[in-house]
This record gives C-alpha cells, sequence and structure tokens, in this order.
C-alpha cells in the first residue's frame, strides 16, 4: 500500500509532461496529499528537507556538514584570503562576520539531548586563523547567538533565514565593533529617517521545499515583525562597503521569505546603516576585479557554511 501511495504521485508527474497545465495542478495536489502522509504518519521529510523535532525543518546538506559528510567545495575561503591581501595593500581593512547555520545553534531539534556549548567544525577554526593572519578582521557571532538564542529565537522553524531580532542583535554587535575600531566610520549624528512597522508572515522556504502548493496548510505560517526605514539610501560613494548575500537581503529583497510586496527596507544593511549613521556602499557577495578605491572598510556578511562548507 505505501509503495502504491508513492507511485501515485509519479505517474502525475509524468503525465505532467505531456499534458496541459491541469495535469500539474493535479500532480502537485496529489504530492502535498502523499507529503502530509510522510509527516504525520512516518515523520519523514523529502529527499532535500530533513523533518526534525517539534516540527522543525534541515536541509539535508546543513545536516550534511555537521556529520562530516564529503560535501561540494568552494572558493570562497581562498578568495577572501585574495582580497584581505588586495585591500592590506591598498591601506583598506576588511572585516568578516560569520554567521552559524540553523543546525549549529539547534542540535536538540534534530536529535535529543542537553547541549552545553554550540555545535562546531574543527575546520572553522583553521579557517578564521587563516583569515586573520592574511590580516582580516574577523567577527565571529557564533557564541554571540548561541547565547542569544536563551532570549529570543535565531532561526525560524521552517525557513532557513535569520529572525529580525537576530538580525538586528548582529548589527548591534557590528556596530560596537565598527565604532571601537573605526571610530572615524561612525557618525555622531543621528540620521533623519522615516520608521514604520510592519508584520509579514510566511510559511517559509524549507516548508515551500517540502510542499509547494500547501506549504501554509502543511505547516502553517510564521511571523516577521519588521521595522522599515526610509531616509538613509545607499550610495557608492559611501567609505564603507557592505557585502552579503541571502542574510542581508532577506528583508529587502520581495522575492525572498517574508518579503512581502515591494521591497521594504528593513534588512541588515538598513539597520545597520541607521546604527551606523552614514549611507553604505551595499554589494552582493565579492567578485573577481571589483575596485575599492577611496574605500576605508569593507564587510562582509557570511554564513560560515560558506566559509567552511
Amino acid at each position: 500500500m505505501f509503495a502504491l501511495l508513492l507511485a501515485v504521485p509519479l505517474l502525475f508527474e509524468a503525465a505532467s509532461w505531456f499534458t496541459s497545465s491541469r495535469t500539474n495542478l493535479a500532480a502537485a495536489t496529489v504530492r502535498s496529499g502523499v507529503q502530509w502522509l510522510l509527516m504525520h504518519a512516518l515523520n519523514e521529510g523529502n529527499r532535500t528537507v530533513f523533518l526534525g523535532r517539534d516540527g522543525w525543518l534541515f536541509d539535508h546538506q546543513e545536516l550534511d556538514r555537521l556529520a562530516h559528510a564529503k560535501r561540494a567545495g568552494n572558493d570562497v575561503h581562498s578568495g577572501l584570503i585574495r582580497l584581505a591581501a588586495q585591500l592590506k595593500a591598498q591601506d583598506t581593512q576588511l572585516l568578516v562576520i560569520t554567521i552559524p547555520d540553523r543546525a549549529t545553534l539547534y542540535p536538540e531539534k534534530i536529535r535529543p539531548g542537553r547541549y552545553l556549548d554550540v555545535i562546531r567544525l574543527k575546520d572553522e577554526a583553521g579557517s578564521l586563523a587563516a583569515l586573520k593572519a592574511a590580516g582580516a578582521d574577523v567577527l565571529d557571532m557564533t557564541d554571540g547567538l548561541w547565547d542569544f538564542r536563551d532570549k529570543k529565537p535565531v532561526f525560524y522553524a521552517h525557513d532557513s533565514h535569520w529572525t529580525p531580532e537576530a538580525m538586528k542583535a548582529v548589527a548591534l554587535a557590528v556596530h560596537k565593533h565598527v565604532r571601537e575600531k573605526f571610530p572615524r566610520l561612525s557618525s555622531a549624528e543621528t540620521p533623519v529617517i522615516n520608521a514604520s512597522i510592519l508584520e509579514h508572515t510566511d510559511p517559509g522556504d524549507l516548508a515551500r521545499r517540502l510542499d509547494p502548493l500547501h506549504a501554509s496548510t502543511l505547516l502553517g505560517v510564521e511571523k516577521a515583525d519588521l521595522v522599515s526605514i526610509q531616509g538613509l539610501p545607499q550610495s557608492i560613494k559611501s567609505p564603507v562597503v557592505l557585502h552579503g548575500g541571502d542574510l542581508m537581503r532577506v528583508y529587502d529583497d520581495a522575492q525572498l521569505s517574508f518579503g512581502g510586496g515591494r521591497s521594504p527596507d528593513a534588512g541588515f544593511a538598513t539597520q545597520f546603516a541607521t546604527l551606523l549613521g552614514r549611507p553604505l556602499d551595499v554589494r552582493g557577495m565579492p567578485q573577481p576585479g571589483e575596485s575599492y578605491d577611496d574605500k576605508k572598510l569593507v564587510i562582509i556578511l557570511l554564513p560560515m557554511a560558506e566559509l567552511v562548507p
């Protein structure tokens, strides 16, 4: 019977390649039903998403990282070493901010137990030390967010992104770090801004990977209380460059979780710029050949899983 249940969505999937869009909808509906049975009868996710305790979802690649399974490499670390040397030669400081992943901070949602300390990979210390040796300043937020999780959630249960509260805590920590080490880059004047409170809901990107059609029905929705800030636009003339990916863009980009309609200007770049009191030159992840002429500080907001894949 179980094999038959698994075969039904496969038949619909095959049919959807050759027939109308109605069949695609039927296939998605059947897959939703089978996924509901897998979750509630067998406590199973799917081939890309692991179903943990208390309804928490995890990317299988994230768990492979903790299990020291063979993972696809990348050149992020070597690229940062080269960038640190480039910036050091032109007397520009590089600050790398590392953010732990969800499995690192919430191991009890994967395997029951009382965890007294954060779960780290042995490669992390060496990678961070190599960056420092190359001239980069490193602010590892792992321990700080491990403590913060006792006060407020750092990540969502059904989404891969951090919470607005964790994002603001990191923005405060980075601002304090920059103010102490680079006091001239922090303005003492309070910028004129217009702030508004937004409440956005989303089923979560991991939940949508389980059930693209009925993710909110499968697991409900999660809420983000955002502070949208207008009045401090980005500027390519800023002496401070901020690089980042989804962590930086999650509450700004309407295509990502909790984005809502238009870009709400509620993400990390906006929060940090407001604390710093000056506009930022905001970019994606560093690319070879990028220019940093007249820049004083280059900041990279980076998941630890990118630095140590």
